[in-house]
């Protein structure tokens, strides 16, 4: 998430340089918040190459995985229960969530608390669209969108699900951010992000498990 821009001049010489991505690690299933966010967790996209910091919550939720993962992926349904991201902007071919999600649809998720008392806006990309796969676990992730082929900005968010059976689905879900020409500016932000991120997760599970939140 970039609340800031770079200006036209240092834009102009660096668009064209790629983003640096990395192949799937592996055991996403086995990873857990880390004890310390420098630590941090690796994503899809950019690997484990370059962390800066991770912001984290995991918690198990009374409900099956595909309700939660579908919850998750109900951007439209985001305004009935999430105070973090209390609205999202998805493109005109997308009429129903999730049925019509894909990997590479943008989205501009409109949040709040990363800088109070202002609102902001992030681009995003849908990354993946994994519920089921032989290694047990359902994983779906979207990665901020800089405009500059992720050398401004590079953060990505995963939601992993795990069922632990009784039907409790663990939830861990995190956004790492990685070394970027802007990285600078939402380093001080970490402390708002996690807790908005504490946030989301305590509202997802009080809505899918139908308690107030």
């Amino acid at each position: 998430m970039s609340l800031f821009k770079l200006p036209a001049a240092w834009r102009a010489v660096i668009c064209c340089l790629p983003a640096l991505v990395h192949g799937y690690p592996t055991n996403w299933a086995f990873l857990h918040c880390p004890s310390n966010s420098l630590d941090g967790l690796p994503t899809p996209t950019y690997g484990s190459d370059q962390i800066v910091f991770t912001v984290c919550v995991e918690l198990n939720i009374s409900a099956p995985l595909i309700d939660v993962y579908n919850t998750i992926l109900d951007f439209q349904g985001y305004p009935s229960w999430n105070t973090f991201v209390f609205a999202v902007d998805l493109p005109s071919n997308v009429t129903t969530t999730p049925m019509d999600n894909y990997v590479s649809m943008p989205m501009t998720f409109h949040t709040a608390g990363v800088l109070p008392p202002f609102n902001t806006t992030s681009n995003e990309v849908l990354t993946v669209l994994d519920y089921a796969n032989a290694a047990g676990y359902s994983l779906s992730a979207w990665r901020y969108d800089d405009g500059l082929g992720g050398v401004g900005m590079r953060a990505e968010h995963p939601n992993i699900l795990v069922d632990v059976g009784g039907g409790v689905t663990r939830y861990l879900s995190f956004e790492t951010y990685y070394v970027g020409t802007e990285t600078a500016v939402v380093l001080p932000l970490k402390g708002n992000l996690q807790t908005a991120f504490e946030k989301q997760g305590a509202d997802l599970k009080a809505y899918v498990e139908g308690t107030p939140s």
